[in-house]
C-alpha cells in the first residue's frame, strides 16, 4: 500500500541543510594552506580568519578535507589585501572582474549560523543509502555532496542510525529533495525540546539512545528508539512506516 507523501515540520525547521556549493577558484592545496597559516601580516592578524577546511563526498565511500579561501561578505577589498597571501592567491586564480569578486559568494549564512552554534555536526552523502552519518568539527564546512545536520548530542546520532529513520529515508529521500526525509521525520519528541522540558522517562529513553548510539549492538539500540516511542520492537517494515506517517500527520494537524 503507498503511503501519503509526509508534510514537512516545523519543529525540525534549522534541523538540516544541503552543503555549499564549492568555491572551486577558491580551494588550495593542504601545503599551500599550511604555509599561510604559519604566515604573518601586516596588521598583525591569522590567516586562519579567512581560510576554511571544507569536507566533501565526491566519493561517498571517502569523503575528504580540502581547504578554501573564504573572506566574509562584511569584508572590503582593502581589508581583504592586508590578508596577503590569501588576498593574491585569490587574486591570481578567479581573475577579478565583478565587484566583491574576494568575496564566497555560495556561502550559506543560515547553515554557518547553525553550525557555528554546535561543537560538531552530522553529516551523510546526499546519495548514500542507507545514510551515513559521520560526525564533523563545526569549524569544517560540508560542500552541497552532503546533507547536514545541526545537532551535536549522541541522542540525535542514536535517532538517525536507528531503523525508523533508516526506512523513512529508503522511503522518501532522493538527490531532488535531499532534505526532505530529515524535515518531515517525527522524532520522539520535538528534536529542539530543552533538556530541562523533558518528561523523566524521556530522560531515560533519551540517555538509552545515546548510550546505544555509542555502541556497536544495533539491535540494542532499535529496541531503545522503540521504546522511546512507546512501540514494539521488531515492528514489520510496513506497520513501522505507517505509524511514522500517522505520527507526522498527527503533528503536523495540531499546528
Amino acid at each position: 500500500m503507498p503511503h501519503p507523501s509526509p508534510r514537512a515540520l516545523p519543529e525540525n525547521d534549522g534541523l538540516a541543510f544541503v552543503g555549499e556549493r564549492m568555491a572551486q577558484t577558491a580551494c588550495i592545496p593542504p601545503k599551500m594552506a599550511e604555509r599561510m597559516l604559519g604566515t604573518g601580516n601586516p596588521h598583525g592578524k591569522p590567516n586562519s580568519d579567512v581560510l576554511r577546511r571544507l569536507v566533501t563526498a565526491t566519493d561517498p565511500r571517502h569523503p575528504s578535507l580540502l581547504w578554501q579561501i573564504d573572506f566574509p561578505p562584511n569584508m572590503g577589498e582593502r581589508e581583504a589585501s592586508l590578508y596577503e597571501h590569501p588576498f593574491h592567491q585569490l587574486y591570481r586564480s578567479v581573475r577579478p572582474d565583478r565587484d566583491g569578486w574576494w568575496i564566497n559568494r555560495h556561502a550559506d549564512s543560515r547553515l554557518r549560523t547553525a553550525l557555528a552554534r554546535r561543537e560538531r555536526f552530522l553529516a551523510t552523502p546526499v546519495g548514500a543509502e542507507p545514510p551515513a552519518f559521520t560526525w564533523f568539527d563545526s569549524t569544517i564546512i560540508p560542500d552541497d555532496t552532503l546533507v547536514a545536520v545541526a545537532r551535536d548530542d549522541d541522542f540525535t546520532h542514536g535517532i538517525l542510525q536507528s531503523r525508523p529513520f533508516a526506512l523513512w529515508w529508503r522511503q522518501y529521500h532522493s538527490r531532488r529533495t535531499p532534505t526532505l526525509a530529515l524535515k518531515t521525520f517525527p522524532f520522539p519528541w520535538p528534536p529542539a525540546t530543552g533538556l530541562s522540558a523533558l518528561t523523566a522517562a524521556q530522560e531515560e529513553h533519551r540517555h538509552a539512545i545515546a548510550r546505544a548510539a555509542r555502541g556497536p549492538d544495533l539491535e540494542q539500540l532499535n529496541a531503545a528508539v522503540a521504546a522511546a516511542y512507546d512501540w514494539p520492537a521488531g515492528l514489520p517494515d510496513d506497520e513501522l512506516l505507517t505509524r511514522l506517517g500517522d505520527l507526522n500527520r498527527a503533528r503536523s494537524d495540531n499546528l
